[in-house]
């Protein structure tokens, strides 16, 4: 067999701006912006304050949200984190995670501190997507069904390879950087609730840039990491599918399938979010006597949490969100605030949802049905795995940016946060992206 390591290294090293389809360039621009949002409105959670106090310090990366500088691997992981803790970033049914926050942070810092260019960002955020989702096709479904977090434990090397692309290291030195990556591929399901969740995707970017890192500098690793005996793949599934990576260079583009949240939960939760705003629609919050959620086997253990009474725990409830999204017709960031959570009201319509969980239901399309207290039922079906077409994508990053000024806009300001949309939109003709990192740092009095 081939060397499959060997092979998406190779391939890791083809990609070049000018060969990137204009689609594949707009997607990985809203994704970028997207994840900006996202990690600016976390900087002030928890998690986040922790991470930087212990980790801050020593350089001069941007840390995104903060006025604070890290060296750019702390950076990497401290803004790896942020950008997943409010659990509203982007998916990718494919990937089967969240495909922009281990590849981003690890490149973002990384092209800071060495002045790389908007396209050079570009380009080498595509190849860590395109690297990760080659990768995770070998070992899904059974690597996420045994327990592992993929944003993270398949992440690692998506970060890793685009990190190895920006720094220009030749197809042996991606080899190795991939090889290092898989000795530190990790992330559990069991962390999902806590903040276990984000720290270890914040891991995966810090060990994606150090893997390439080291590499350039001549270090070495396994070569055959990702498919040797006691390699990752063996190791971290139960079956695996090596041919289903070694695919050329954009055939298929997976970067055009990344899919973005406008709900702040699971993306698990999404369907029967929509579903019930649409019903909502139709009957108002009327008063229900119950709610049935057919769900895929993968929700169970993801998104199956009752009895929430934490923000992160809510996030991760279908009973709860759909209880939010009857109620208050909205499953936005606003609506995990602590004192919504432990509404009785809301809690009491989470304890009327039950789920049952169907072996051949589609993790994107779970079944909705409302008995109201009149007797009457209604029926809900949305499908989540869609895309959004090539011609709906200027009006995609519309949605976005204002998604994105809807979380910026009171930490930065209208004025800033309008800067940064319009930077990441022209972000081909940045000659650098300290330009772009510099914006992200809020209005501190000035």
């Amino acid at each position: 067999m081939e060397s499959v390591t060997a092979f998406l290294a190779q391939s890791a090293t083809q990609y070049e701006f000018d060969s990137l389809p204009p689609h594949v360039i707009r997607v990985a621009q809203s994704c970028i912006l997207d994840w900006l949002g996202v990690t600016i409105a976390a900087a002030d959670e928890s998690v986040v304050v922790a991470v930087r106090d212990t980790l801050s310090g020593g350089g001069d990366c941007t840390l995104v949200g903060s006025d604070r500088a890290a060296t750019p691997l702390a950076a990497a992981r401290i803004n790896g984190t942020a950008g997943h803790v409010l659990d509203y970033d982007d998916v990718h049914a494919e990937f089967g995670g969240h495909p922009t926050v281990p590849i981003l942070p690890a490149i973002l810092a990384l092209a800071e501190s060495d002045g790389s260019s908007g396209r050079e960002l570009i380009t080498a955020f595509v190849a860590g997507l395109e690297t990760e989702s080659r990768i995770n096709a070998i070992v899904a479904p059974s690597h996420y069904a045994m327990g592992f977090h993929t944003t993270a434990s398949v992440g690692v090397f998506g970060a890793a390879a685009a990190a190895a692309r920006l720094m220009s290291l030749d197809p042996d030195q991606t080899a190795h950087a991939l090889g290092l990556a898989s000795i530190s591929a990790s992330g559990l399901k069991s962390g999902f609730g806590t903040w276990g969740k984000s720290l270890q995707v914040g891991h995966a970017a810090h060990e994606g840039a150090l893997a390439a890192t080291l590499a350039g500098k001549g270090a070495v690793g396994p070569a055959d990491g990702i498919e040797c005996d006691q390699g990752f793949a063996r190791t971290h599934s139960t079956e695996q599918d090596f041919a289903a990576a070694m695919q050329p260079v954009g055939k298929p583009w997976h970067t055009k399938d990344v899919l973005f949240k406008y709900h702040a939960s699971c993306y698990g939760t999404h369907s029967s979010i929509e579903s019930l705003l649409r019903l909502r629609e139709h009957a108002g919050a009327a008063e229900v006597s119950g709610i049935d959620l057919a769900i895929s086997p993968r929700h169970v253990g993801m998104c199956t949490q009752v009895d929430v009474s934490t923000p992160l725990q809510a996030k991760f409830s279908l009973a709860f969100t759909s209880a939010l999204a009857w109620a208050r017709g909205s499953a936005a960031r606003e609506d995990f605030a602590p004192a919504v959570v432990s509404d009785g009201a809301l809690q009491t319509l989470a304890g009327k949802v039950t789920t049952t969980a169907e072996d051949n239901r589609d993790f994107h399309l779970t079944d909705v049905r409302v008995h109201l207290a009149d007797g009457t039922t209604l029926r809900e079906e949305v499908d989540m795995s869609l895309a959004v077409p090539e011609g709906q994508l200027d009006a995609q990053w519309d949605k976005l940016a204002a998604k994105f000024h809807s979380l910026v806009d009171p930490i930065c300001g209208i004025e800033r946060a309008g800067q940064i949309v319009d930077t990441v939109a022209k972000l081909a003709d940045l000659d650098n992206v300290a330009k772009l990192t510099a914006l992200t740092r809020p209005n501190f009095g000035g």
